[in-house]
């Protein structure tokens, strides 16, 4: 297939009737991977991901687990295109990889929800039904037949991306006494800085995007969030295989499962890929039909954001050097920022969520600026707690988990009595809250005390690591995360 070119502007998402998912080649002497794509026959795109400073291996099955990956990244990064038009008709064409146009069951089946719910943000704000274009081929394969499988090594692939959960993940996985190799997509400056002062080594991959893909994006193609942790996993378990690991080990918290809304039957999750659901599907998919031996979990499902943010806090080393918020990450040398913007809901959900554990000066010191004293970001505050409005469409906690974290720093009601939930966990601080007599504090306090007031249990319980049956962890991994995010 021709290499990406940019069609006749304006473009009219309405024109095209097919997505085409064309070949996947394989670079063993450059150690990359081209995903062709087309809609129709007119735009054609080419995707590139290369990986650093390895060399391809010459063992079958190492070969092998390498070339089915391919495959499936091919399948799942094919939905940074597809959402450019939506058509209805969606084709894999012969020679078109590992899995040459037939699916099993099972992947059809992850591709469905990869491309329907993990398009439910982008089908909330375009209001378009994807679930009414997703038609991925009915031909399936009865099974996948027999897998590569790949020999233990001990070794633990951590993705990096920057911010507290990453690092706390890394933590875990160096707890457990694994060998731990940092990864990343790219070298964004607060990613280096963290994988640095880990002292660990670093794997990297470069994702180029299709070159007119920002071009189609100007002249009228549809556009929004895509499930890019389900691309990001693919690229870490094919990295992990070139680094000789034999597990990836993600940061995704019980939280990321939560939906933003409902929205005609379909539930809304901006963190749909990094929630539990698609990581059982992902993981069982993994096991039976791309690759035996090489694990993929996340070693934070069973905590909240606030339990990672207390265990965060103790990890100074970190603290100058992480950034969570994504205006680091803009893909436009432009718009791109150095460190956190101070306004936007991830700086003020990671700075709501450290505020129990650490004290105004510490928190200026990481931001540049006191978010809770800045009347300013009052509705953003409120909008994180479901006060005001939905959760905001960004990779923050729960609800529940703000509110829990307004409760600890909220100090004392009108009444003189203090607000719930502060002595009832362990790691709070004692006595007067340094937060209290901040602007957003005093007015959260003020307005919605009835619902901070509330019963200190439900605080309490929001830091205790659960859910270990539903998403099990090995030993080594579940006493790890007990003594790094326990009190």
């Amino acid at each position: 297939m021709p290499s990406a070119s940019a069609p006749t502007t304006p473009f009219d998402p309405a024109a095209f009737a097919s997505f085409r998912f064309g070949a996947v080649e394989i670079d063993e002497d450059a150690a990359t991977v081209a995903l062709h794509y087309a809609l129709d026959d007119a735009v054609r795109f080419t995707e590139t991901v290369a990986f650093e400073g390895v060399a391809w291996p010459t063992d079958p099955d190492r070969r092998a687990a390498l070339r089915r990956l391919a495959g499936l990244l091919q399948l799942l990064a094919g939905v940074s295109y597809y959402k450019t038009a939506v058509p209805p008709a969606m084709v894999l064409e012969p020679g078109s990889g590992p899995f040459d146009g037939v699916l099993t069951p099972r992947l059809r089946a992850l591709l469905d929800d990869v491309y329907t719910l993990g398009l439910g943000e982008f089908a909330y704000v375009n209001r378009i039904d994807v679930r009414e274009r997703v038609r991925f081929p009915e031909h399936v394969a009865e099974g996948g037949g027999a897998v590569p499988v790949l020999p233990a090594t001990g070794r633990t692939l951590v993705p990096i991306g920057g911010g507290k959960d990453s690092v706390v993940a890394l933590e875990v996985v160096q707890r457990a006494g694994r060998d731990a190799v940092c990864f990343s997509v790219g070298r964004a400056a607060p990613i280096v800085a963290c994988v640095e002062a880990s002292d660990r080594p670093h794997a990297v991959a470069i994702r180029r995007l299709s070159p007119n893909i920002g071009e189609l994006n100007a002249a009228g193609a549809l556009n929004g969030h895509v499930p890019v942790t389900a691309v990001v996993s693919t690229i870490a378990l094919m990295t992990a295989v070139l680094h000789g690991a034999d597990a990836v080990a993600m940061a995704n918290e019980r939280s990321a499962s939560e939906a933003n809304l409902t929205w005609g039957g379909l539930e809304v999750n901006h963190q749909w890929s990094k929630g539990v659901a698609f990581e059982t599907a992902y993981r069982e998919l993994l096991a039976t039909e791309i690759v035996g031996g090489l694990d993929y979990r996340s070693v934070l499902r069973p905590a909240s954001e606030l339990a990672i943010a207390r265990a965060f806090s103790r990890l100074e080393r970190y603290h100058p050097r992480f950034t969570s918020c994504n205006a680091v990450f803009r893909l436009d040398p432009a718009r791109r920022r150095s460190n956190w913007c101070g306004d936007c809901p991830k700086c003020r959900f990671v700075f709501l969520a450290l505020a129990p554990w650490l004290d105004p000066p510490a928190l200026r010191a990481v931001f540049g600026a006191d978010l809770l004293d800045d009347p300013g970001q009052y509705d953003g505050f409120a909008d994180l707690a479901g006060l005001r409005d939905h959760k905001p469409f960004e990779c923050v906690g729960e609800e529940a988990e703000s509110l829990a974290a307004m409760r600890l720093i909220a100090g004392h009601g009108a009444d003189g009595r203090p607000v719930a939930g502060q002595e009832a966990i362990a790691g709070a601080r004692s006595g007067p809250s340094p937060w209290a007599g901040h602007a957003v504090v005093r007015r959260l306090r003020d307005d919605h005390l009835a619902v901070l007031d509330d019963d200190p249990a439900q605080s309490a319980a929001l830091l205790r690591p659960f859910l270990l049956d539903e998403v099990p962890l090995p030993d080594d991994l579940a006493s790890a995360v007990d003594a790094v995010l326990g009190s």
